[in-house]
């Protein structure tokens, strides 16, 4: 491994521990749902290592809870994880030059993040697949270790705070917008703007769920509007 490359690894690992405060209690906040649909300590961590995906995992639990059988919980998981699939093809363009043996594991550990951070690396330049591997394999471990970490200590938790829990989630997507903020102020700032306004305006006269995914399909068109320069693709 060359100097540089060997930076671009340290670089991603340094941005994947980025999001430590907030896969702490969005782990154990599946932990305690996982606990609580009566699935054991090992089950819990498999899950994570295996699915890596919260909100599947989340979905998963519920429809278990409904009674769902196991066709009905790959459906639901693949439902749960259909945005990956647009994920991958605003990172696609980043990811042209390289190999195609790489992809899948940026794929297995691609994680919601990645759609802010490695579009950042490629305009800062450098190896953008050492840099994904390398920030999204320790997002994966941050995963599977906090899993493991809240199956002992979701149980210490009072249940007065497992309502705060709730909130990592909302924190971790805004936290997902930072690195494409800071790297082109003006026109982050806009789009995240125009996404937060609507969002929130458009809950005066529909259903929050129904206005978030307003407010995300309007800014990813704005995003359309707006170019960008400044990226060669490389990784």
């Amino acid at each position: 491994m060359n100097p540089a490359t060997t930076d671009d690894v340290l670089e991603g690992v340094r941005d994947g521990l980025v999001f430590f405060p907030l896969y702490l209690p969005l782990a154990t906040a599946y932990v305690i749902s996982a606990q609580l649909a009566g699935l054991e300590g090992w089950t819990i961590v498999l899950w994570s290592a295996l699915i890596y995906a919260g909100a599947a995992q989340l979905a998963c639990l519920e429809g278990a809870g409904a009674g769902a059988g196991l066709g009905q919980l790959l459906v639901i998981a693949f439902m749960a994880n259909a945005r990956h699939g647009f994920v991958a093809l605003g990172l696609s363009s980043y990811l042209r030059t390289t190999r195609a043996g790489s992809l899948p594991f940026l794929a297995f550990t691609m994680a919601t993040p990645s759609l802010g951070l490695l579009p950042a690396k490629a305009r800062r330049g450098g190896s953008v697949l050492a840099y994904g591997l390398a920030v999204q394999g320790v997002q994966w471990a941050q995963w599977v270790s906090f899993s493991a970490a809240a199956v002992w200590l979701g149980p210490m938790i009072p249940p007065s705070w497992r309502a705060v829990l709730a909130f990592a989630g909302p924190t971790a997507i805004i936290g997902v917008t930072a690195p494409m903020v800071r790297d082109d102020l003006r026109n982050g700032a806009l789009v995240a703007g125009i996404g937060a306004v609507l969002g929130l305006g458009l809950t005066w006269v529909w259903p929050p769920q129904l206005s978030a995914i307003a407010a995300a399909i309007v800014g990813a068109l704005a995003t359309l509007l707006i170019p960008e320069d400044g990226v060669d693709g490389q990784p």
